[in-house]
């Protein structure tokens, strides 16, 4: 059984090469490492080229939580540099639920012309789109449908269910993490999604629930994903991590 962790912060772990070790023990190929700002970017680009001996992968790119304008150009300018050995631009997006962007203005217009500029760049460089959509769900769609990017996934979806059946028209992804174990809306998503639409991640090392209490998360933690969308989806477990492992191979562009 193989499984890809798709989204992963792997500067913000604290033990990488413990988290990287138990990840891969624990069965998971491949782990795609995603930038959030400039300075992100670079460190993942050198835990890129120092850890060789895993099959990581880079995703670069501006979060909306840190939609610093004076650092886009720059920011472009590495992801064209790397064009050849990025997997996705990413992570990118629009995030309603932050104080600045919560009602329209400045806030929520600064997030959207960097995640213009980077879709741009996307298409430029015909490569697939991590989005981030948190509270901005049907905004997101709505832009991403203005280019023609081939591959576009809603990371970590918890949107509603009328937008996901829209996404996944699209012939879109979405990403489930761990969430899945007690959000309902994740659940909803997974309900409603097809297995050959979905993709496995962490986001790690986000903060997670659990019966025993919260635990920071890690890349062997996308078995708990994968534990939790069997059940709902009624599959067996290597079922899943199958449709789910070649998805993300496929949403890549991977050859395996």
């Amino acid at each position: 059984m193989r499984l890809f962790d798709t989204h992963v912060h792997l500067n913000q772990i604290e033990d990488v090469d413990g988290a990287l070790k138990r990840a891969k023990e624990a069965g998971i190929d491949k782990i795609l490492i995603a930038g959030l700002d400039l300075e992100s970017n670079r460190q993942i680009i050198e835990l890129y080229n120092t850890h060789k001996e895993y099959n990581l992968y880079l995703a670069l790119g501006i979060h909306p939580f840190r939609p610093e304008k004076k650092t886009l150009e720059e920011v472009c300018d590495l992801i064209r540099s790397r064009r050849d050995n990025i997997a996705a631009v990413g992570e990118i997006g629009l995030d309603y639920w932050y104080k600045e962007a919560r009602k329209k203005g400045e806030g929520r217009d600064l997030q959207r012309e960097l995640f213009v500029a980077q879709l741009k760049l996307a298409e430029e460089l015909d490569k697939p789109v991590i989005v981030h959509s948190r509270g901005a769900w049907g905004d997101c769609l709505s832009l991403v449908r203005e280019y023609q990017l081939k591959q576009v996934l809603f990371h970590w979806y918890t949107g509603p269910v009328d937008i996901l059946k829209e996404i996944l028209n699209e012939g879109f992804y979405i990403s489930l993490s761990p969430s899945l174990e007690y959000s309902k809306e994740a659940q909803a998503a997974a309900r409603e999604a097809p297995p050959e639409k979905i993709l496995l991640e962490t986001d790690s090392p986000v903060s997670y629930k659990s019966a025993a209490g919260r635990y920071v998360s890690e890349p062997k933690d996308v078995l708990r994903v994968l534990k939790k969308l069997s059940e709902l989806k009624e599959m067996d477990k290597e079922k899943i991590a199958g449709i789910t492992y070649k998805a993300s191979c496929t949403f890549f562009n991977i050859t395996d």
